[in-house]
């Protein structure tokens, strides 16, 4: 299978394209019927683009995000019998930004297990689940320096809900080292409290990796499921966040609340702890907090399942297929 991976080519913080392409390349080398070649929709002319298709001739095009979306209509034109797909990477928080591209597309790939029934059967398109997965060169086991070792560690943006949740745990914190990374906290209610334990700007992955391997306890807060306006339909989200796989890779412990599609990832209670609510959060923070071993050996558990089956190689094998079964079935 010949694939033309169309993305934007913008760095981002999360580096996802890079460790997709990165996963893609290394298939390529060691699978004898995948070759890939990509475009990138902001840094090369439409020129190359031609090119590409002209003398790669793919079997499939897959656009990477709705930036390179702009493309389409030269994809179409240019490779008319060649199916193309669009790969989401943010639903359902995003969803209005991807509707009105759907008609445009022959397939769709969404790393929400939520959004399937809407792509399928609201706008009767194919429709396949990938979830995000980890970058283990990034994220890994280490020994960190104290500045970056806590008792309990969060490292995001600032939505409402965990703004909401992050004040109520202010109690609870209270004489135990936190350290809380990201844009927005300032809007806590009690930010004067922790605001020596606020590092107040984002951070690439190789220092989220140290203060993760530095934390006793890393909390997985998931955003809420219309934070931005953007999910008029309030379709659920279902599949866990990209860094539930970077917490675990770095063998660290994490409390993460629950979405339902953990289960099907991990061995829940005894690879991951989730939490249902904030008195169920409390309660697991004092326990796990003064049971090490526990906590140690569900963090390893955790670590090795991610490393078998939470790879971004692992999940760039799993499109491949993805892809091969629908070529097939349209043949």
């Amino acid at each position: 299978m010949r694939l033309l991976l169309i993305y934007s080519g913008m760095k981002t913080l999360s580096r996802l394209g890079e460790n997709v392409i990165g996963a893609f390349r290394r298939l390529e080398r060691s699978l004898g019927n995948f070759h890939i070649q990509t475009y990138y929709s902001k840094l090369e002319s439409r020129e190359k683009l031609f090119q590409r298709i002209r003398f790669f001739h793919p079997h499939i095009i897959l656009v990477f995000c709705k930036e390179a979306h702009a493309v389409n209509s030269d994809i179409r034109k240019w490779a008319p019998k060649v199916p193309v797909g669009l790969w989401v990477v943010n639903d359902p928080y995003h969803i209005q930004d991807y509707e009105w591209m759907v008609p445009y597309y022959d397939f769709m790939v969404t790393q929400d297990s939520g959004c399937l029934p809407f792509y399928r059967d609201r706008r009767n398109k194919p429709a396949f689940h990938l979830p995000l997965a980890v970058n283990p060169t990034h994220y890994f086991p280490g020994n960190v320096k104290r500045d970056y070792q806590s008792d309990v560690c969060f490292v995001g943006s600032a939505w409402s809900d965990r703004i909401r949740l992050m004040d109520h745990l202010i109690p609870l914190l209270s004489g135990k080292k936190v350290i809380i990374v990201g844009e927005g906290w300032e809007k806590l209610k009690h930010y004067s409290r922790l605001k020596k334990s606020m590092i107040n700007r984002n951070i690439p992955p190789s220092e989220t990796a140290r203060y993760y391997n530095g934390a006793k306890i890393v909390l997985n807060i998931h955003r809420p499921l219309n934070d931005i306006n953007k999910n008029p339909y309030h379709l659920p989200a279902c599949t866990p966040n990209n860094r539930t796989f970077d917490i675990a890779a770095c063998h660290s412990f994490q409390l993460v609340s629950r979405r339902r599609d953990l289960g099907r990832l991990y061995r829940l209670g005894e690879e991951i702890i989730t939490y249902k609510n904030l008195k169920d959060l409390k309660q697991k923070i004092d326990y796990y907090l003064i049971h090490d071993k526990q906590r140690e050996e569900i963090a390893g558990r955790a670590y090795r399942r991610t490393l078998r089956d939470h790879t971004y190689t692992v999940r760039m094998r799993q499109l491949i297929h993805i892809m091969h079964r629908f070529l097939r079935s349209r043949s």
